[in-house]
């Protein structure tokens, strides 16, 4: 029977010798240097570009290497020697923490900077974009903040943990001293934040998801500052539990600056309005005479009320309190 619709003999030799699925898959085997050559592909790039990790690593050397080379230069300066050796004993001063924050925030740019370059985006994709620089959000953070800490040792002393004592500063160095550290705790924000939460955040999460990847480095975040004089495992799962809500804030705002506003005034508050330690660290130049004294659960003991079972109730409360003033609409509303 003969059936017009049935494929010719030609049409079918034709087929045979460019369509079969296997065809490539062979040559790939004949050619061991083609199979090699795929497997390194594989390893490197994905359908976005540079695999995710191997971008992540990029980045790390060069912030070491940019990191090593300011760290070189200001040490050579014996007064600048001398400031980082004394906050290194547990310590801080304003101009310690405007040499040492300054060196990260240059290095953490810089070779956040260069990346950007080379994936072809725009550097406020890693959460800091120009347009919302300590704009609104980052003054509501601040605001969030500073009502944040004052709750939180306001309840300390109520229980029993905490006393104002008299002032320590009066007159121009009370001025001085506020706004001095009031810039060195927003440098303190800015590249703690972008150092965990910017470009690692936004590089790794291409790689594992949002949530796995702030875990993890809010995980390394806490970790990092046992090397605090003064830190202890509490107060580094405090900080750990502080990385993932700024995660969140993150997630819900689209950017770092509200983070960064409640990092900067939660610290600068602890530090030098209320006078107490800051993730085991003392300060020069703080505004009381304050002390803590009680049971180690309440003030937090030589870590400072970030070890204290208030400071993780407020967390948690804190991530509602953002909830609701960045809801999700917002959020989809602002990507759209």
């Amino acid at each position: 029977m003969n059936d017009e619709n049935a494929p010719s003999k030609e049409k079918i030799v034709n087929a045979s010798n460019t369509d079969l699925p296997g065809e490539n898959a062979k040559s790939d085997l004949l050619d061991p240097g083609r199979q090699q050559g795929n497997v390194w592909h594989w390893m490197f790039w994905s359908p976005n570009g540079i695999r995710s990790g191997w971008r992540l690593i990029m980045y790390l050397v060069i912030l070491m290497v940019v990191s090593l080379l300011l760290q070189k230069v200001t040490l050579r300066v014996p007064a600048f020697a001398a400031t980082i050796r004394l906050a290194k004993h547990g310590t801080l001063s304003p101009q310690a923490q405007f040499l040492i924050e300054s060196v990260g925030i240059i290095s953490a740019f810089v070779a956040a900077w260069i990346m950007s370059r080379i994936e072809k985006r725009k550097f406020g994709a890693y959460g800091v974009p120009l347009k919302g620089a300590f704009g609104q959000t980052f003054w509501l953070g601040i605001i969030i903040g500073l009502i944040f800490e004052s709750t939180e040792m306001l309840g300390i002393s109520a229980m029993g943990g905490f006393s104002f004592g008299t002032l320590s500063l009066a007159g121009v160095a009370l001025v001085k001293f506020a706004l001095l550290w009031a810039v060195g705790f927003i440098l303190v924000g800015i590249f703690e934040e972008f150092l965990f939460r910017g470009y690692a955040q936004f590089t790794l999460s291409d790689g594992i998801g949002f949530w796995p990847s702030s875990i993890l480095l809010s995980a390394i975040f806490g970790a990092i500052h046992l090397g605090n004089p003064g830190e202890g495992w509490v107060g580094a799962l405090s900080v750990m539990l502080f990385g993932i809500f700024a995660a969140f804030t993150l997630q819900r705002t689209g950017s770092l600056w509200f983070a960064i506003g409640f990092h900067a005034a939660t610290d600068y508050a602890e530090t030098f309005i209320y006078s107490v330690p800051d993730s085991g660290m003392l300060a020069s130049g703080h505004l009381l005479n304050s002390s803590l004294h009680g049971p180690r659960w309440l003030t937090g003991g030589t870590i400072g009320p970030e070890g204290s079972v208030v400071e993780f109730a407020l967390l948690l409360a804190g991530f509602f309190v953002v909830a609701l003033v960045f809801p999700v609409k917002r959020l989809q509303s602002t990507a759209a």
